[in-house]
């Protein structure tokens, strides 16, 4: 189940990893939060039918101000978060004031990414950038994407590849596609092997309980992803398949991520805009984001499931440990 023997580098080459944890140990103690995943719109240039945001519905269409972002974020570091995560209930790189956020960000060296659909050419200096690309010509983007934007997304990919080569050449830039169907994937890969990305992911369907894979083979996909991975050392199968069926009564690691919503709305999580628990500048936030949620509501696998089982390890291997036990 895992990558082929000498591959499993790549999972932290390519920031797409199942053991974040272990990278900060330091807060199972302090339990505060490490990412932040902040929307900066409610609104996007797609039509993805299955858009978790898609399902759940929005309301007005708003955009965080610039003024805003930094108001916000300078919270978020107070509250402990260490990077920021530009994705959302939205298409991040059509907010307004997407440019002053970023080279804001950039100026105060704060770490973020992007998860992005690149319908819109920009140029900035993340720790990484991924693009939800799903398709392998403009019938298949409309298909998957709800819109013909095939071409432009490639172009788009093309033209921040060679900008970045001069002004960001740390910037990991990825493309990654959300497998349904096992057919899908050698036209995936053929089409667009040519770009000049880092890596390219191929990732599950997080449904809501995990129904998406209930009545699913997916062993013709681990087969021919696997296939994929020997002949381009760019391909990468998402840890998340490992992971398809793993669900949790409560989400244990649920404090090691804040998620916030483009009117600074502190959310249960990035698949849960509708439950918010409070606004960012609560003096009493992380309390109130220690709140339960219904996990039958969850989607599955989803980024959290890998820090669940990790955290879960940490509680069984502890819980018969007495209080005075001494560690040195």
């Amino acid at each position: 189940s895992r990558m082929p023997v000498g591959r499993e580098g790549e999972y932290s080459n390519q920031m797409i990893t199942n053991n974040k944890m272990m990278y900060h140990l330091d807060r199972l103690g302090t339990r505060l939060p490490i990412t932040a995943d902040v929307f900066l719109t409610n609104y996007c240039n797609n039509k993805c039918p299955y858009c978790t945001y898609f399902r759940w519905g929005h309301s007005k269409a708003h955009s965080m101000s610039y003024e805003d972002f930094v108001k916000y974020a300078t919270r978020l570091r107070e509250l402990g978060v260490r990077g920021i995560i530009l994705s959302g209930g939205g298409e991040p790189t059509i907010c307004e004031d997407f440019d002053l956020i970023t080279e804001w960000l950039e100026k105060e060296g704060i770490p973020y990414g992007i998860n992005t659909n690149f319908n819109v050419p920009k140029y900035f200096k993340p720790v990484y950038l991924k693009v939800s690309l799903d398709a392998y010509d403009e019938d298949s983007h409309e298909r998957n994407r709800g819109v013909r934007a095939y071409q432009k997304v490639r172009e788009n990919i093309i033209s921040y590849s060679r900008w970045k080569q001069q002004y960001s050449p740390s910037t990991t830039l990825g493309i990654q596609k959300v497998v349904q169907d096992a057919s899908e994937l050698e036209p995936f890969y053929e089409a667009n092997k040519d770009l000049p990305v880092d890596y390219i992911s191929f990732a599950p369907v997080e449904s809501t309980d995990g129904k998406y894979y209930t009545d699913k083979d997916i062993t013709d996909i681990f087969r021919k992803i696997t296939k994929l991975v020997w002949k381009d050392e760019r391909v990468v199968r998402n840890f998340k398949w490992d992971l398809i069926n793993t669900k949790f009564d409560r989400c244990i690691a649920h404090w090691a991520q804040i998620a916030m919503d483009e009117r600074g709305n502190i959310i249960y999580c990035c698949h849960k805009p509708y439950q918010i628990i409070g606004h960012v500048m609560d003096e009493d936030i992380l309390e109130k984001y220690q709140t339960e949620t219904d996990m039958k509501m969850c989607d599955v696998p989803c980024r959290l499931t890998a820090p669940n089982m990790f955290m879960k390890d940490i509680e069984d291997a502890t819980k018969d440990i007495p209080l005075s036990y001494p560690f040195i």
